[in-house]
């Protein structure tokens, strides 16, 4: 009996790094590929400037009067969903259906519990244009600025600065995801963020 109690603990163990190992590594290649994006002039570093430009472009497609400002009547019904955000979903999609296949069931996609949405609450997997503006705005005039619109991408941004000269390399992006995730329980399932 012992035995089998040691190969169990044995296996588990195994399992338990590889998954680690794989998350790691899949952690580190979207890290890459997202620095990547907000690396502008590929050098390596993302500069403060880089990333307020990105979050310029991003608000400029939605403020259609440039008036500065992004209201309701502006925005799609659906938000879109971010390209990552989408990937997760898919990749979430196709581990069910891997599991469903070994148990022998059929794989419905309409059968899976809808994501997490902000603070823990259930959404559909497509923000609306009320959710995101409700989000955002904090003033309470019902729109949002781009000083609104930028802080999620600030916060990140100085999170990441770890030295706090206004770039980030590669090495501290890796970093504070690492520690943003240690902190979040090494992938445990989403805690709500209670600041915005």
């Amino acid at each position: 009996m012992m035995k089998v109690w040691k190969k169990t603990i044995a296996i588990s163990a195994t399992a338990l790094f590889a998954t680690g190992v794989l998350a790691a590594d899949n952690m580190k290649e979207r890290i890459e590929q997202r620095f990547k994006e907000l690396d502008r002039n590929g050098n390596g570093i993302i500069t403060h400037a880089e990333m307020m430009s990105i979050v310029q472009e991003k608000f400029g497609e939605f403020d259609k009067n440039r008036d500065g400002f992004l209201s309701l009547a502006e925005l799609p019904k659906e938000m879109p969903v971010p390209e990552h955000v989408r990937e997760r979903m898919e990749k979430r999609s196709e581990r069910m259906q891997e599991r469903m296949a070994e148990q022998g069931e059929e794989f419905d996609p309409e059968d899976m519990p809808p994501p997490r949405g902000p603070r823990g609450a259930r959404f559909d997997g497509k923000p609306t244009r009320l959710h995101f503006v409700a989000k955002h705005d904090r003033d309470g005039d019902e729109r949002v600025s781009l000083e609104e619109f930028a802080v999620k991408a600030l916060r990140h941004f100085k999170r990441m600065d770890v030295n706090g000269n206004g770039e980030v390399t590669k090495d501290e992006a890796f970093e504070a995801a690492k520690e943003h995730r240690m902190k979040r329980g090494k992938g445990h399932p989403k805690q709500p963020h209670h600041g915005r």
